[in-house]
């Protein structure tokens, strides 16, 4: 009996039944992942908080040698394209690396505000917007250790919602299609955080994908790259 193999394919998220031909894991890979706060907690509208994110982004890019692509941050959740090095097949890893780093930080600045008795002020940018609200500490707390009793394990405190995702982008179509999820997200109808994308401070787009000609040739430059190294 042949052994099966159980390794992810793409587009294949978890708890996703779907498959594809192409395996997920790829060395240089480019992939986009979103990450949600669970509950749709707004802890990403402070400053200290927004930095937690963004250093940890700049961070993971020096110890895990990828590079970010792209990226938006939202009050509750992030949109995130990264490459992967040449020698590296594991996005999952990476993101999951991420994420638990800034769990880890986005807990301890909320056990300091709590032991403060005190909260920290939304940014001008939110502030001036009705969609935006951020609770208090102590109930952000609560909701992530009730979260967490819904799944198994000994955590204590649940942050991020599991099993959003990861998508392997090896063509020009899914490229302009992440690319346009994260320029939309901060003028959404939902958000309405700004009113041109290039507007919102916490977007990123590296230089290679500035403009149309450019994203159109980013994929086959990369190919070329892997195959150089390999």
């Amino acid at each position: 009996m042949k052994k099966e193999n159980k390794q992810k394919t793409q587009g294949q998220t978890s708890g996703s039944k779907k498959k594809y031909d192409k395996p997920l894991r790829q060395k240089g890979g480019v992939y986009f992942h979103s990450g949600l706060i669970i509950g749709k907690k707004n802890v990403f509208v402070t400053d200290s908080y927004l930095n937690i994110l963004t250093n940890a982004l700049k961070t993971i890019e020096v110890k895990r040698d990828i590079k970010s692509l792209a990226y938006v941050i939202m009050p509750n959740y992030f949109h995130w394209m990264f490459r992967l090095s040449p020698k590296n097949d594991d996005p999952v890893k990476v993101y999951s690396e991420l994420k638990g780093e800034v769990a880890k930080e986005v807990m301890n600045a909320l056990q300091a505000e709590r032991k403060a008795d005190t909260a920290e002020q939304l940014i001008d940018l939110f502030k001036e917007n009705e969609q935006v609200n951020r609770s208090v500490p102590e109930k952000i707390i609560w909701s992530f250790e009730e979260k967490a009793k819904e799944f198994e394990g000994n955590q204590r405190y649940k942050v991020w919602q599991p099993k959003t995702g990861i998508n392997l982008i090896d063509n020009d179509e899914m490229l302009f299609q992440k690319l346009e999820i994260i320029k939309k997200a901060p003028v959404s109808d939902r958000w309405q955080l700004v009113e041109k994308a290039e507007k919102y401070p916490y977007l990123y787009i590296c230089d290679e994908l500035q403009n149309e000609d450019n994203v159109k040739e980013f994929l086959p430059v990369i190919q070329q790259e892997i195959l150089a190294t390999a």
